[in-house]
């Protein structure tokens, strides 16, 4: 036969029950519920007729097999009172985080909880401002780290050429300008001024994507994009007899900003090309995949490939791996600035005289 609400001691019940500020439920050996108070009832929104009577699966089915369930019951058993730290109760358009108390009193089990709500919002919500916080920092953290390479650049690079060119413009000073000697001093003048152009041009193109990085997406088809990209490198594709397979089944299409997306892609396309190797014929495979909602490309080739040790270099500012053919060594840091910018991230892999596959998670 099940206790009677009138079995508990009264003092007890005036005590730690009916004055408790926060919810409170006592349930006897069979979990079924033999009294709720006035918090509780105001809490929940519950009537003490549909409690009282009722085995606790019965109001929270959810909680049958729980470790929770068994919890409660070894409280009875032992007497050895038991605490959590949040729990969730759902109700009709309201939920509820409360810390909660089992412990025995008398034959019965008694719950305790405290409303811990606002709480536990108040600490998500300072959760999301420290993400926040940790996001801007990390952008501080790689704009600064911009500016050193800007930095390093101006001092060094930039610094260089005109080194020489004040030395070489002394020596033409000092020179017969109709001496056999002032000729070469001349072209040498012209190619240190070239560089210094260059340069200053690659740095006012890199500028001008920096600057004009936008928001503004739109859904692009894979295959269009690429064949935009093919068709401006055409002349050296067909003069190449390049190979390119294409694979986009998995992922056909990516919410990006269309300028930035053709020059990430213009920019390994000429890589490729640039750097094909000698002794054999120029394949280029481009596959796309769809991984936790998010687009990832693959862009593989088969040509001279760099040492995988110095991978981490590769995407600096004016860093080049090969020096046989013309480059400033931009175009990579460009597509790194890109897809950092946008939250992406882009790995490489790569063997001497066999091959580069850059992996880009959108």
């Amino acid at each position: 036969m099940k206790s009677s609400k009138a079995e508990i001691n009264n003092d007890l019940k005036g005590v730690f029950f009916e004055n408790a500020y926060s919810p409170f439920v006592i349930l006897n050996r069979d979990m079924d519920f033999v009294d709720i108070n006035q918090a509780a009832v105001a809490t929940l929104g519950v009537h003490k007729e549909n409690f009282i009577g009722k085995n606790i699966l019965d109001i929270f089915p959810y909680l049958e097999g729980t470790d929770r369930f068994y919890s409660y019951k070894n409280v009875i058993e032992t007497g050895i009172s038991i605490g959590f730290d949040e729990l969730l109760f759902q109700g009709e358009n309201v939920e509820y985080r409360f810390m909660s108390r089992a412990f025995k009193i008398g034959d019965y089990l008694g719950v305790s909880t405290l409303d811990v709500t606002k709480v536990i919002g108040s600490k998500e919500k300072l959760k999301k401002k420290q993400a926040l916080l940790t996001e801007v920092n990390e952008n501080l953290k790689r704009k600064n780290q911009e500016l050193e390479d800007f930095s390093y650049v101006a001092s060094h690079d930039l610094r260089a050429p005109l080194t020489n060119l004040n030395s070489l413009l002394g020596m033409v000073i000092e020179s017969n300008p109709n001496s056999d000697e002032f000729k070469p001093i001349v072209e040498k003048m012209q190619l240190v001024a070239k560089v210094m152009c260059d340069k200053i041009r690659a740095l006012n193109e890199v500028i001008a994507i920096k600057s004009n990085f936008s928001d503004n997406k739109e859904e692009l088809v894979i295959s269009e994009v690429i064949g935009n990209i093919k068709l401006s490198h055409s002349e050296e594709i067909i003069k190449g007899r390049t190979i390119i397979k294409e694979d986009f089944s998995s992922c056909t299409k990516i919410d990006y900003n269309s300028f930035q997306l053709e020059s990430i892609l213009h920019h390994l396309m000429s890589n490729a090309l640039k750097y094909r190797h000698p002794g054999r014929k120029l394949s280029i495979k481009i596959v796309t995949k769809k991984i936790n909602g998010k687009m990832q490309l693959s862009f593989k080739d088969n040509g001279i490939g760099f040492d995988q040790n110095l991978a981490y270099k590769i995407f600096r500012l004016f860093k080049r791996m090969h020096t046989h053919v013309e480059g400033l060594g931009i175009g990579l840091y460009i597509i790194h600035s890109i897809i950092n910018e946008n939250g992406g991230k882009i790995n490489v892999k790569s063997q001497v005289n066999k091959g580069t596959e850059f992996i880009i998670q959108f």
